[in-house]
């Protein structure tokens, strides 16, 4: 009987301090081992699937000097997935996702690019191909990289609120280009992941992220290092963080740790930030949730700290589509041009943050579907 491929995000989004030393030949010596020992035996049926995330949003945006209604698509993808068995325990695997902009702007979508023309198809997400085992999972292709924790508690994710509106504001990539990475397999809700990108012709600009993964019944605990090369003559930024969260079933409460150092190469540039939350069911379809972050000053430099809160509520209309209503603000200092809106939000057509507390009100609705369209 074939053996049907699973691909869920924990195996190719990985999820403690020291600085590591990783080489793209240790990580692909690792793949092309595994591939050696299986290559004589025949390959299998392929498992194929096409996967999306339609997320519409009507947004009252005040950027903190003017204010504006606009219609934004929030992070909209569109997806294939799959792969086969190749025999002794090792299987090939492959995602391949774009982002799509559903306004047809081509721009500020939230998926992190942008098209010439206003193309429907805006930028390739999180796509690879790899190889998984019972030594672990290998991937390469464009991988998360500050994603990699943003998300381990993020209960504004794509929406106005979002987390990476802080977290992510001074910089720090979501996701890197040319980069391969290892996981572990799972030894008893442990789990270790390697990520590396190479300087890919540019001296100074490697990235190499260590990620760490704890869960046990209702608890999870990760801890992530990572070190993002700027540039030849500066210095490398690096970032270290621990999410921890709990969740009951009805409720859950999460909090979590970041600290980046020499920020944009500077040294000295170096920031702490911090977040908050929690979330109620309510009745079958329904959960209030509210989220606090926040960014210290830069560097001991006064008037540059940032607090955002995000209050909200989804209602699961079913198990595809979920409607929702969510607002945000973030009180900068004067020094500081944090969003409310930005990261996997849209942000097509609102001015520039130049000074001010920018916040948003927002009714979305997100459609998911993940169909097997081989074999079936």
């Amino acid at each position: 009987m074939k053996k049907a491929i699973r691909l869920p995000e924990e195996e190719i989004t990985s999820r403690q301090p020291g600085q590591p030393r990783a080489t793209p030949q240790a990580l692909l010596a690792i793949a092309l081992a595994a591939a050696a020992w299986g290559a004589s035996t025949p390959a299998k049926a392929l498992d194929l699937a096409i996967y999306g995330v339609g997320h519409l949003s009507a947004d009252s945006i005040d950027n903190g000097t003017t204010s504006s209604s606009y219609l934004h698509s929030n992070s909209s993808r569109l997806g294939f997935k799959g792969g086969h068995d190749l025999g002794k325990g090792l299987s090939i695997l492959f995602q391949y996702e774009s982002g799509v902009d559903l306004t047809g702007h081509g721009t500020g979508d939230g998926n992190g690019g942008a098209t010439s023309n206003g193309q429907l198809f805006t930028r390739a997400r999180d796509s690879f191909v790899g190889l998984k085992g019972n030594f672990g999972t290998f991937v390469a292709g464009r991988l998360p990289a500050l994603n990699q924790w943003l998300y381990d508690y993020n209960l504004f994710g794509d929406q106005v609120g979002d987390l990476g509106n802080i977290w992510g504001g001074d910089g720090l990539p979501g996701r890197a280009d040319h980069a391969m990475q290892y996981r572990t397999p799972d030894f008893g809700g442990f789990s270790l992941g390697i990520s590396y990108a190479p300087n890919q012709g540019t001296s100074g600009t490697r990235t190499t992220i260590v990620k760490a993964d704890y869960a046990k019944g209702k608890f999870k605990l990760s801890g992530a290092y990572g070190n993002f090369g700027q540039g030849t003559g500066l210095q490398d930024t690096k970032t270290g963080a621990v999410i921890a969260s709990y969740d009951a079933g009805n409720f859950n409460i999460g909090a979590g740790y970041q600290r980046e150092t020499d920020i944009a190469g500077i040294g000295g540039a170096d920031r702490n930030k911090y977040t908050v939350g929690a979330a109620v069911k309510v009745g079958d379809s329904g959960t209030i949730k509210a989220q606090y972050a926040a960014a210290g000053n830069l560097g001991g430099t006064a008037n540059t700290r940032a607090k955002q809160w995000a209050l909200g509520y989804d209602h699961a209309w079913d198990k595809s589509t979920t409607l929702y209503v969510a607002y945000a603000r973030t009180n900068n200092d004067a020094g500081a041009t944090y969003s409310a809106y930005n990261w996997g939000h849209g942000d097509h057509g609102v001015p520039a943050i130049t000074t001010g507390n920018p916040h948003a009100l927002s009714v979305g609705i997100v459609y998911k579907f993940d169909v097997g369209l081989w074999p079936r």
